[in-house]
C-alpha cells in the first residue's frame, strides 16, 4: 500500500509475517511497551511504516540475543541498541547461523546494520564468523559448516537488499564508483558489503551483481562516468582476465578487487586488500 509518496505501510499480518511473529505479540508489544503501529485507520486497524517495522525488527533481534522483552524495549526506544557489543553479536550471529534459524538471523543482521553501520558490521560482526567458519572448514571439511557460511551469506544478502542507511539518499556529488563480479564468481558478499559501505559514507557506489556484459559495461559508463568500476574475485577460478583487459581497452577506469587477482597479469590499478583501505581509496 502506498501513501504519501514512498511511503509504505504495512497491515499487522505482513509485518507478523515478516518478523515470524504472531499477531498476538504484536498487539502485546504495543501494549506493554509502546512499541507498535504508529498509524491506525479509520476502522482502527494497525498500519505499520517503515520506520515501525525497523523498530519491531530490533525489537526481535534483542529478545534473540537474550534480552528480556522490557529491556528490549528500553533499549529500542532509547535508540541504545549499540550497548550491545559486537563480540556479543558475533557470538550470537554464529549460533543462529549453525542453527539455520533464518528469521532469527535476519533480525540480528538488521539489527547490527541499523546500529553499527555496514562497515562495522562486516568488520566486526560478519567477517569474524565468516573466518571462523573457514577455519573449522579447513580442519574439518564437512557439509556443515558449509551450509552454515550459505546460511549467513543468504541473510547477510538479503539484510543489505533491506538496509537503508543515510547513503541511500544522499551522495557526495561525484561521479560514482561501479562494482560487478565475474559470472563465475560465487562469493559476492565482501564486494556488497564493500559498495553499501561506500553508500553508508555519503558516497555514490552501486552494485551490478555478477552477469555484467560488457557492452552493457559501456552503455553505464557513458551514462555515469564511474571514477572507477571495481571487479571482485575471491579466487583465481573466478578471475575474469579477459573481461578486465576488455575494460581497460575501452578506456574504462577499471581496478581489480580481491585475492583471486594475486599473481595474474592483471591492468588498472588494484584497489587495496583489507576493507578498511579499500573503502578509503574507493571514497577518496
Amino acid at each position: 500500500m502506498a501513501v504519501d509518496g514512498d511511503s509504505r505501510l504495512l497491515g499487522s499480518s505482513e509485518v507478523a509475517r515478516v518478523l515470524g511473529i504472531s499477531q498476538v505479540t504484536l498487539r502485546t508489544w504495543e501494549q506493554r511497551y509502546g512499541i507498535g503501529a504508529g498509524q491506525r485507520e479509520a476502522n482502527g486497524r494497525r498500519r505499520y511504516s517503515p520506520d515501525d517495522v525497523r523498530r519491531l525488527r530490533r525489537m526481535r533481534a534483542l529478545q534473540a540475543q537474550g534480552t528480556s522483552a522490557r529491556e528490549a524495549a528500553r533499549l529500542v526506544l532509547a535508540r541504545s541498541a549499540a550497548e550491545v557489543t559486537a563480540m556479543e553479536r558475533s557470538e550470537r550471529l554464529i549460533e543462529t547461523t549453525e542453527m539455520f534459524d533464518m528469521t532469527t538471523l535476519a533480525g540480528l543482521l538488521d539489527d547490527s546494520l541499523a546500529t553499527l553501520g555496514v562497515a562495522s558490521t562486516w568488520i566486526e560482526v560478519v567477517s569474524p564468523v565468516l573466518k571462523s567458519l573457514g577455519n573449522r572448514w579447513n580442519r574439518r571439511g564437512d557439509g556443515q559448516v558449509m551450509a552454515a557460511e550459505w546460511a549467513l551469506a543468504t541473510a547477510a544478502t538479503s539484510a543489505l537488499d533491506r538496509y537503508t542507511g543515510p547513503g541511500k539518499t544522499a551522495t557526495d556529488g561525484k561521479p560514482p564508483v561501479l562494482f560487478l563480479s565475474g559470472p563465475a564468481e560465487r562469493h559476492e558478499l565482501p564486494i556488497k558489503m564493500l559498495s553499501a559501505a561506500l553508500q553508508d559514507d555519503g558516497a555514490s557506489a552501486m552494485y551490478l551483481g555478477g552477469f555484467v556484459s560488457v557492452d552493457v559495461l559501456r552503455v553505464l559508463n557513458e551514462r555515469f562516468r564511474p571514477r572507477s568500476i571495481v571487479v571482485w574475485s575471491m579466487t583465481p577460478h573466478s578471475a575474469d582476465i579477459a573481461l578486465l583487459r576488455a575494460l581497460h581497452a575501452g578506456g574504462m577506469p577499471v581496478r581489480p578487487s580481491g585475492p583471486g587477482w594475486t599473481g595474474l597479469p592483471t591492468v588498472g590499478e588494484p584497489v587495496p586488500g583489507s576493507f578498511t583501505g579499500a573503502l578509503d581509496a574507493l571514497g577518496a
